[in-house]
This record gives structure tokens, sequence and C-alpha cells, in this order.
């Protein structure tokens, strides 16, 4: 449940406002958080960040929302719809397409502040990009957690969001390359199957490629409702001294999965620093306390100071791996 200063807008939303004196504020910062598809453990993370960064700015409202699908029309609308509301600021996860770019440029002609997430919108249609860590960075990190966990040896699928989205495409690409290494030669990748970063979908996906590859020894599932579920499906399934489960999680999510055995290990970032980030640079642009330029670094609170590269990017998260060493110390933070 939100805490009590959040209340839902006219959005599938929440607005963020501390109390203020009448006098003190008459007309409110209002920023919105897009993301490209509901229901999605990264971007309910990212959400819980940008809450903190708005409650610590007074005259702050923020608003969250997304397509109730991944669709791009829908996503493009929602943008436009922000314009003609008049928003602040727009921090969006953008899906991969050209509506979706040219609705982001025609926010940016109205004077709107768009930050766009994890997939860089072209410099004309955004004011900045704040980046997380590249996913391809990722893949030999998972491929040897799983090769430790499998003794070098066996049958695996790959669960990921869907087959044309940018960070799927990135890491399919970046797997093929590592797995030509002689290191994993024994390791056998059976089919790849997609759960749009839904949980339950992934658990469905998950429940199936379990009952078609008897002899299915594990499953990367690079982003976090493609692990929850197929974790989840893994340990209903009874299936966890033999199927083992690695991917990119949510440390808080996965401590079940991880004290059952099902999950060796994990790779991950801090989504919750990205929405904080995101949201403390927007209000910094939009109270004219920083700007754009390359090298010009930026206060973002907690975080410190983020440094704007050539590309008119900034990079926000490290990558991290999770163990049974250090899953509590993060699964405290997120």
């Amino acid at each position: 449940m939100l805490p009590r200063r959040f209340f839902i807008s006219v959005f599938p939303a929440f607005i963020a406002s501390p109390a203020l004196a009448q006098s003190e504020v008459t007309t409110p910062l209002r920023l919105a958080l897009v993301a490209p598809r509901p229901g999605d453990d990264y971007y309910n993370a990212c959400r819980q960040g940008a809450l903190e960064a708005a409650v610590e700015v007074d005259g702050v409202q923020l608003s969250y929302t997304s397509p109730a699908t991944a669709d791009a029309a829908l996503q493009a609308k929602l943008v436009d719809d922000l314009v003609t509301q008049r928003y602040d600021a727009i921090i969006i996860s953008p899906i991969a397409s050209d509506v979706v770019i040219a609705a982001c440029g025609r926010a940016v002609q109205a004077g709107i502040k768009v930050i766009s997430i994890d997939h860089p919108l072209p410099p004309d249609a955004r004011v900045l990009h704040l980046a997380s860590p590249d996913l391809s960075q990722a893949a030999p990190g998972l491929l040897q957690i799983m090769n430790t966990a499998l003794g070098k040896s066996g049958e695996i699928a790959l669960l990921s969001t869907e087959p044309t989205e940018p960070g799927h495409v990135t890491m399919q690409k970046a797997l093929q390359k590592e797995w030509l290494k002689a290191d994993y030669s024994e390791l056998s990748l059976v089919t790849t199957v997609y759960g749009g970063g839904d949980v339950q979908r992934s658990y469905a996906e998950a429940l199936a490629i379990l009952q078609a590859f008897p002899k299915l020894r594990g499953i990367i599932a690079p982003e976090l409702g493609g692990m929850a579920g197929a974790a989840r499906a893994v340990m209903d399934m009874g299936r966890g001294s033999v199927v083992k489960v690695t991917g990119i999680g949510l440390p808080s999510r996965m401590v079940g999965a991880m004290q059952a055995g099902v999950v060796p290990a994990f790779v991950t970032w801090s989504p919750v620093d990205v929405g904080y980030a995101a949201v403390r640079i927007a209000l910094a642009l939009l109270k004219n306390e920083a700007v754009v330029q390359p090298g010009i670094p930026i206060a973002t609170g907690r975080l410190g100071q983020l440094v704007v590269d050539d590309s008119g990017a900034a990079a926000v998260a490290e990558l991290i791996t999770v163990d049974p060493a250090t899953l509590d110390k993060f699964a405290d933070l997120f």
C-alpha cells in the first residue's frame, strides 16, 4: 500500500505531493514516469526510486503510467496526452518505434524536459538519456553462473521479453558470442521463449518449457519478470534440485528461490536508483540548477554527481552479482 501522501491521479498512476503552505507554492512541478508496459517489476522499482526523489523536494507532483499493453501507438498517445496537460517533465522508457520518437520530439518542442531511461531516444527527442548498464556486459557472468551450477553441461532455455525488444536483441547477441567459448561447449540452448516482462506470462512460459523439455537443466532469464516467473515455476514443479535459474533479478524477489537452491546467483543493478536519479535530474533542470553539457556534473541527491558524456547521456548504475553471501544486504535495499 502506498503512503497516504501518494494518491491516484487521472492515469493508472500515483502522485506524490508533500504538504506545503499555500503561500509557498502556487503551481507544483508536474513530472510523469512512463513505462513501456504494466506490471513489470523493473519499472515498479523505478517508480519506488522516483517517489523517493519526489518527496525530497517541495512542490512536486509525480505521475506513473504505462500503456495497457506494450504497444508503441498507445505509449505515444500517453506522451501526447502529457503534452496536452502541460506536464513539466517526462521520464520515459521508450518502446522502440518512430511514433514514440515523434511524440517525444513534440514534447521537447513544447518545452517539456524529456529524459529517456533504458533505451535512448535520439538527441532531438530528449534532453538527456539516463543509461542503465549495457545488458551485453551481463552475458559473461550469466553463462559463468549457469556453467558452474550445472557442472559445465546440460540443456538450457532462454526466457526473455519480446523478440524485437532492444534489450533482448542485445542480450541474445552477447550470449551467442560468449557461448562460442570452449568452456561452454557442453551447454546447449534448446529453446527461446518470451514472457514480455510479465511475471505471470513468464511463469506460464516456464511451466511449458519444463514440461516440453524433461532433460532441461537451466533457465536464463535476463529480465526481472522473467526471472521471477521462471524461479517460481521451477519451485512449483518440484524441479529445484535439477533445474537452476539465473538472470537479472530483484534481490528482494529472489530470497525464497535462492534459499531453496533454485537460484545459485544472479546479476542486477538498482532500478530504484534509475528512477531516483531521473527525477532528481529532471527537477534540477526545471529549477535551472543544472545544464546538460558534456563533462558538466549534475547533482543527484544521495547518488552524488553524474557526468554527461558527448552523446548527451549519463550512466547511473553498475552491474552487481548477487549470491547467497550478499543476498540479505541487497534484498534490504531493493
